[in-house]
């Protein structure tokens, strides 16, 4: 693979991994080991249902907690969603439409003009009430359900919570930031690997093509000065330039 190619990849796949592990480290942060998130509202003098996409959206059990101005009365009752659509139809009313991440806020749209006392009619599942604050914990037994959550006459609803814990928000957060990390050095890595270029003025090292072509040299030059050494005659010439005689064994010497 060519380095620019190699280069271009790695930077990619690190920059995912930077985004993964942001991601799912922020997410750690937020929801902790129990993955618990808490999605909040301010309703104000306005009567807050919180209808089944939200409030039965897991099979988690929902903790609802509303708190009032002063010592005001607060009220809260669960019931099927086409009983409380009749109750609620015309009245006026802070309706959740979602959660938002971002804030952790409870995305909600103020609509009717009507008024309406839900506390007087006898069709709740549930209900709870109480001074300043109260509380009700939503289980899916029973879902579809919608909540309404209402403060009493002149007063104004400060803050409604939705709290849910879902363990595998907590264990998909960690995988994620986890695989992030890991996407981040392999592509670090794999950044550096194609950057990097040939060393200068490093030695060049023979291919077999050129050692046998040096050894077929060498072979070579060793058989033909073996040939001339076989061949070779030796110089039988005396120093008058006669060519010496063979000395005949039977002559002897005489003195």
């Amino acid at each position: 693979m060519h380095r620019p190619i190699t280069r271009a990849l790695g930077t990619a796949v690190a920059v995912l991994g930077l985004v993964c592990a942001l991601v799912g480290g922020w997410f750690v942060t937020q929801l902790g080991t129990s993955g618990t998130a808490t999605f909040t509202a301010a309703p104000g003098d306005s009567t807050l249902v919180l209808p089944p996409d939200v409030l039965n959206r897991t099979d988690s059990d929902v903790t609802v907690r509303a708190t009032a101005d002063g010592d005001a009365p607060v009220w809260m009752g669960l019931a099927r969603p086409s009983d409380v659509d009749s109750v609620m139809q015309d009245a006026k009313a802070a309706r959740a439409q979602g959660v938002s991440v971002t804030g952790w806020e409870l995305e909600t749209t103020t609509s009717g003009s009507g008024s309406a006392d839900p506390q007087t009619y006898d069709l709740w599942q549930g209900e709870t009430r109480g001074t300043g604050q109260a509380q009700l914990t939503v289980t899916q037994d029973a879902a579809p359900q919608t909540l309404v959550v209402t403060a009493g006459e002149d007063a104004q609803l400060s803050e409604v919570s939705m709290t849910v814990t879902d363990s595998g928000w907590s264990t998909r957060a960690i995988v994620l930031l986890v695989v992030g990390l890991v996407l981040l050095v392999g592509g670090v890595y794999l950044a550096l690997r194609g950057g990097r270029g040939p060393r200068a003025g490093g030695p060049v090292e023979d291919g077999p093509q050129n050692a046998e072509t040096d050894g077929a040299v060498e072979t070579d030059e060793t058989q033909v000065l073996g040939t001339a050494d076989a061949t070779a005659t030796p110089d039988t010439t005396d120093e008058t330039g006669t060519p010496a005689q063979p000395a005949d064994p039977t002559t002897k010497e005489t003195r």
